[in-house]
């Protein structure tokens, strides 16, 4: 089951790369800031809160954000049921990071961190 989480993620992560409305380079800093627009779809304790993203021309392809910023909690409750269905305008960044495992292999990750939400 893990196994199949980690792929609709890393399967969401290529798409949604492919999809977002805008992306912003920062110079001094190897991280990028992405700004689209979602649906909210919930949240779970295991796979993080969930959004719909635009594919073609329909909001059917899902990305997990394990990480929100504290101040975008306080400015909407993203663990309630209540939001599931509104749409959002979200700006994320992008953090790349390396782990090697025990045969010397390095695997480089990305992890998405909200960090400015808007309700539309």
């Amino acid at each position: 089951m893990k196994n199949k989480h980690f792929l609709v993620l890393l399967f969401s992560i290529m798409m949604f790369g492919l999809s977002a409305n805008s992306e912003i380079k920062s110079p001094s800093q190897e991280n990028k800031t992405v700004t689209t627009v979602a649906i909210f779809d919930g949240y779970d304790e295991d796979d993080g809160y969930a959004f719909l993203v635009k594919s073609d021309d329909e909001y059917d392809d899902v990305m997990y954000f394990s990480e929100v910023k504290p101040e975008v909690l306080k400015i909407v409750n993203l663990q309630s049921e209540d939001n599931i269905g509104v749409r959002f305008e979200i700006t994320y960044e992008i953090e790349e990071f390396e782990e090697e495992d025990e045969y010397g292999y390095t695997e480089v990750y990305e992890k998405y961190t909200i960090t400015k939400i808007k309700k539309m």
